[in-house]
C-alpha cells in the first residue's frame, strides 16, 4: 500500500467547550446489559470502530467474533473471521478479538487476535483476510508481540502496535507480514514508571497533525503519555498521579482518542467514566459515566473500554461489563 491509498483521516468537528448529553442510547446489544452470543448480543465489547455512514464495529471479546451495527440496526452480523474460537494457524479463527481500526478508505478493518499473538486486516468488501503483524506465536523479538490493546495505521499505512505485555509500542512498515520486524517506538520493554517507561500499555493514538505525535494509555502507571515522533520528548498529559477519583487522577485507563484541538479523551476504566483533558490542561473534566457508580440506565457505565466518535461528533462507548456500545449525542450548541 502506497500513501494514495490511506488519505489523512478525517476527525470529527469538536470544540474545546464540547458537552454530550449524558443519557445514551444503545446502539449495539441490549440496553439491560444482557449480555449472549446470538446476533442482537454481545459479550464484553472491548473496541469500536465508526465509518462514515454511522454503521459500528465492535470486537466482541468474549464471543471471539467482530460485529459490524448496520446504521440503526438492532443485530449485528459477522465481518472477518467467520469460524470463532480457535488457535490455529488460519485467518478464520480468533482466540480474542481486542483492538480494531478501521483505515480512513474504509475498505480495510485492522483486528488484534490478542492471544494469538497478531494484527489481521480485513477487507471490508470482500472480507478477505491476511496476517500482517505477527502470527509466528507470541513474543518479544521485534516481529512478534504478547497481547494488543491498542492499533493505529497512519496515513502511509505505518501500523502501531501497542505490546502489552512487553511494556512497548513498536510500529511496522506497509505491506508488512509475520516475518517483518517492528521498530520501537514507545518504552523500553521494560515495565517501569519513568518518562521513558510504560506498564502495560493499552490504547494509543497517532495525531497526525501534530507531526505524528504518538499517544499512549499506560495503564498501570494511570496516566497517558505523549511522544513526540523523535522520541526524545515525552509528557504525561493525563494522570500520572496514582490511581484515585479526582479529576487529577486516572484508575486503569484503557484507550484514547485525540481530536483537532488536541484534546484528550480517555476511557478512565475502573472509574467508570469518560474524561477529557483539555491541550495542557492539569486537570480533567468529565464528559459521561458517574464516577464510581456502575449500573445499566443510560447515564451510567460499568467498566468502558474503546471510545470514538462519529463525523457528527456523537461519543461512542464500548460497555465493557454492560455488554452494550452506548452512543452519547454531542449539544449542538455546545461548539
Amino acid at each position: 500500500m502506497d500513501s494514495k491509498d490511506f488519505p489523512t483521516i478525517v476527525r470529527p468537528k469538536l470544540c474545546p467547550t464540547a458537552v454530550w448529553n449524558p443519557n445514551a442510547t444503545t446502539i449495539a446489544g441490549l440496553a439491560s446489559g444482557n449480555g449472549g452470543s446470538t446476533s442482537s448480543q454481545l459479550n464484553n465489547p472491548f473496541d469500536i470502530s465508526v465509518d462514515s455512514a454511522l454503521n459500528v464495529y465492535v470486537s466482541d471479546f468474549s464471543n471471539y467474533r467482530v460485529m459490524k451495527w448496520l446504521y440503526g440496526s438492532t443485530s449485528g452480523t459477522i465481518v472477518g473471521p467467520q469460524l470463532g474460537y480457535g488457535t490455529n494457524s488460519d485467518t478464520q479463527h480468533l482466540n480474542t478479538a481486542t483492538a480494531l481500526y478501521l483505515d480512513p478508505t474504509e475498505s480495510n478493518l485492522y483486528i488484534s487476535d490478542s492471544l494469538n499473538c497478531r494484527i489481521l486486516r480485513c477487507n471490508i468488501i470482500s472480507n478477505n483476510v491476511t496476517i500482517v503483524v505477527g502470527g509466528s506465536g507470541c513474543g518479544s523479538s521485534l516481529n512478534t508481540f504478547s497481547w494488543s490493546d491498542g492499533l493505529y495505521v497512519d496515513r502511509f499505512g505505518y501500523i502501531y502496535v501497542s505490546d502489552y505485555g512487553n511494556d512497548r509500542v513498536l510500529k511496522f512498515p506497509p505491506n508488512s507480514n509475520s516475518s517483518t520486524m517492528g521498530t520501537i517506538v514507545a518504552g523500553t520493554g521494560t515495565s517501569g514508571s519513568t518518562l521513558n517507561q510504560l506498564n502495560t500499555p493499552g490504547g494509543i493514538y497517532v495525531d497526525e497533525s501534530d507531526n505524528d505525535a504518538l499517544y499512549v494509555v499506560d495503564r498501570l502507571n494511570h496516566r497517558v503519555v505523549k511522544w513526540l515522533s523523535n522520541g526524545t520528548n515525552i509528557t504525561v498529559v493525563a494522570g500520572g498521579n496514582a490511581a484515585g477519583t479526582s479529576y487529577t487522577q486516572l484508575n486503569h485507563p484503557r484507550y484514547v482518542y485525540v481530536d483537532s484541538f488536541s484534546t484528550i479523551y480517555v476511557s478512565d476504566t475502573n472509574n467508570h467514566r469518560i474524561m477529557k483533558w483539555l491541550k495542557n490542561a492539569r486537570n480533567g473534566t468529565l464528559v459521561v459515566g458517574i464516577t464510581g457508580l456502575t449500573g445499566v440506565i443510560p447515564s451510567r457505565l460499568n467498566n468502558p473500554y474503546g471510545v470514538q466518535f462519529d463525523k457528527n461528533g456523537n461519543l461512542y462507548v464500548a460497555d465493557y461489563t454492560n455488554d452494550r456500545v452506548q452512543r452519547f449525542m454531542i449539544n449542538n450548541t455546545s461548539c
